[in-house]
């Protein structure tokens, strides 16, 4: 062992070893507890060295908060005079997902509902899990669409949190709070309708909640209103109405642990994501406070 190491004694047979003695004995007990005791320092001083920070362990099942750092995209936009500036950042899975099903996918029948090739969606959670990349350069040879978007689900529905923080998560349902079926539609398990219902009011609320959500979550949340919007927008091809694309994507957009067997609490946040989708145009073009936050 390098710097010395424990002093061993022989054991079994052989020749006796002549005894030192005296002044000689003395040194070579010193010289022997010396090189114990630097072993001793060095092995104390090794464990006492402070733990190195782990490295990043994915996205997957990740908080946003600490994906986001290692693993994202920046989104731009353009303004009224037609100058692109960068409007925030989201996960690279997301961005990558999100492209590649609007080129490709908008009039596909059941495009969120069909399950694709299980061996290729866990080679693409590999990639997008992987440093130092994390899926940046993925190409989609090889891949379907519908790859693409169950690894997208995989990646909302992991979330330790929804997009929609959990503190937000009664204030995003009271304004359709009793107003269901007058913002909607009727559907089974709404709550009773009571008094009257103002869209333009309902809107305003969550304006001004969207501006108050945590910068990274306000632009995921944004940004996967407007790739469900266009979607919805060809229901007609794609089979994938506001209803349908609630019913995928709400657990990881509006959800509760304590209301997932609850069957008239989770009608009401299904209800509140379509009428986001169904309004997603007035929650970004000329609202205050939906760009990226200087100190993302």
């Amino acid at each position: 062992m390098a710097n010395g190491g424990p002093v061993t004694t022989q054991q079994g047979g052989g020749l006796p070893r002549p005894v030192a003695s005296g002044v000689h004995s003395d040194m070579a007990q010193q010289r022997a507890g010396g090189d114990l005791a630097k072993w001793w320092r060095n092995f104390t001083r090794v464990d006492k060295r402070p733990h190195e920070q782990p490295a990043p362990n994915g996205i997957f099942g990740v908080p946003l908060q600490t994906s986001i750092r290692y693993a994202n995209v920046a989104i731009s936009l353009f303004n009224d005079e037609g100058q692109s500036y960068i409007y925030g950042y989201v996960p690279i899975v997301v961005a990558k997902c999100g492209v590649f099903l609007k080129e490709k996918a908008t009039d596909v029948e059941g495009i969120f509902r069909l399950a694709g090739s299980e061996k290729r969606i866990k080679e693409l959670k590999v990639a997008f899990d992987s440093p130092d990349r994390y899926g940046k350069g993925l190409d989609w040879s090889g891949y379907t669409v519908h790859d693409a978007a169950n690894i997208l689900r995989r990646y909302f529905n992991q979330l330790p949190e929804p997009i929609i923080p959990l503190d937000f998560y009664e204030r995003f349902r009271n304004p359709l709070r009793n107003h269901q079926a007058q913002a909607v539609g009727p559907s089974e398990a709404q709550s009773p309708s009571v008094g009257d219902f103002d869209d333009k009011s309902a809107i305003k609320a969550y304006q001004n909640l969207i501006t108050e959500l945590p910068p990274l979550n306000r632009q995921l949340l944004l940004y996967i209103l407007d790739l469900l919007a266009v979607f919805a927008s060809k229901s007609d091809l794609n089979k994938m109405t506001t209803a349908n694309l609630s019913a995928i994507f709400q657990p990881g957009i509006l959800s509760h642990p304590h209301h997932d067997m609850a069957p008239q609490e989770y009608r009401l946040s299904q209800d509140v994501l379509i009428f986001l989708i169904e309004n997603q145009d007035s929650f970004l073009i000329g609202m205050q406070g939906t760009e990226a936050d200087p100190e993302t």
